[in-house]
């Protein structure tokens, strides 16, 4: 059986025998441009469609779009040269082969922030290049009172939105992870693996077919985690944690999970992991949020993506902790508690605060092994358990 092109289809339903052949466009050769922020509850080739869309009709007669740059899972606060299809935009633009003479945007917010217009317009003119945007009815010119006007409003109206937006996601996460004890993304804790949740609780989500994932306790890596609490409860020292672990050959967090931590070697444990999850609430059942953040993008923490800026470790005030238990503890509250207790420096015998400024640094020169701090002489001193035992 034949299958009809849409041209040929419509073609029989208006009483064509044969469809028209397509005229030749005439005029300006545009470049579109888009943008949606993410893509995971976006739909691209909707978003793509009605920017499109709208950059067609503001360009119908004047020319037509020749080539299209969409950026995909970038924010707005971004520059272009840090967006990868608005610096090839740019860059296509001040070569010597360009095949396009203006640049159309669908909508002013999916393209530009702040002052990043008049940088980009400024840009692009200079190459003899415009920027023909909806909200102007045509080509922009930074020289007219009117749309300098223009701009200058619909740049604080992007900035509003920023603002209003970025507001009310926090508000709803805080609430989410307080209220709801709900699990709002990232890598799973060490010890924990996520499991389906049941039905998105949002009821529209719900219908999508969307669920939710929740903390449960891995049976390979929670029994560890267990046995750090009891034995750090115990008295003893992170350092000896980390090595007793290294020497069993317990697979540590980035080895355990690659996928999630490409950006770690996987090999050994060190003393900070270790101390990382003594430190974690989420070990007692709760959910917590906020934890760390990052600010902007860049170098300092993933390649790209949102939070891609440099980490940054919150403190204990701007966490936000579930009211309930969310998930299966792996610690009860009164070790928890009493191990954090044993982050704290105590007074020895004579009153006076014993401080190990080389703790976790020196190296035991025959085996290997990070050296323990002890008190003799009056100093502080370092030993290891071979030459000590």
């Amino acid at each position: 059986m034949a299958t009809l092109t849409n041209a040929e289809l419509v073609a029989a339903l208006t009483g064509c025998r044969r469809p028209a052949a397509p005229t030749e466009e005439h005029g300006l050769r545009f470049a579109f441009y888009g943008r949606m922020s993410t893509s995971t509850f976006q739909d691209v080739q909707t978003s793509r469609a009605w920017q499109r869309a709208v950059s067609d009709e503001l360009i119908d007669g004047v020319g037509s779009v020749v080539v299209e740059f969409f950026d995909v899972g970038v924010s707005r606060r971004w520059s272009w040269l840090d967006r990868p299809e608005a610096a090839a935009l740019l860059a296509a633009a001040a070569g010597p082969d360009r095949d396009f003479d203006a640049v159309v945007v669908g909508e002013y917010e999916r393209a530009f922030h702040g002052d990043q217009f008049r940088q980009v317009v400024a840009r692009l003119n200079a190459l003899g290049v415009e920027v023909w945007l909806p909200e102007a009815g045509g080509p922009v010119e930074l020289g007219s009172p009117v749309h300098e006007a223009l701009m200058v409003l619909l740049g604080a109206q992007a900035q509003r939105e920023v603002a209003r937006a970025r507001q009310r996601v926090l508000a709803a996460m805080r609430s989410q992870t307080r209220l709801q004890g709900r699990f709002l993304g990232g890598r799973p804790p060490y010890g924990y693996r996520l499991v389906d949740g049941g039905r998105h609780p949002n009821p529209v989500h719900g219908r999508w077919g969307r669920r939710v994932q929740v903390l449960a306790p891995d049976p390979v890596t929670a029994p560890w985690v267990k046995w750090m609490f009891s034995e750090r409860a115990r008295g003893r020292t992170v350092a000896s944690l980390a090595r007793e672990l290294n020497e069993r050959g317990v697979v540590c967090p980035s080895g355990a999970d690659p996928e999630r931590n490409a950006h770690r070697s996987g090999e050994r444990w060190i003393v900070r992991t270790v101390a990382m999850i003594l430190e974690n609430p989420r070990y007692t059942g709760r959910q917590v949020w906020n934890r760390s953040s990052t600010t902007g993008h860049g170098s300092g923490g993933r390649s790209g993506g949102r939070g891609s800026g440099a980490l940054r470790y919150n403190p204990v005030s701007e966490w936000e902790v579930s009211e309930r238990i969310a998930h299966e503890p792996l610690v009860d509250d009164e070790t928890f508690v009493a191990v954090q207790g044993l982050r704290v420096a105590k007074p020895a015998k004579d009153g006076e605060i014993r401080r190990y400024r080389l703790a976790g640094l020196v190296v035991c020169g025959l085996c290997g092994r990070r050296m323990d701090g002890h008190w003799v002489h009056g100093r502080a001193g370092y030993r290891c358990p071979c030459v000590s035992g």
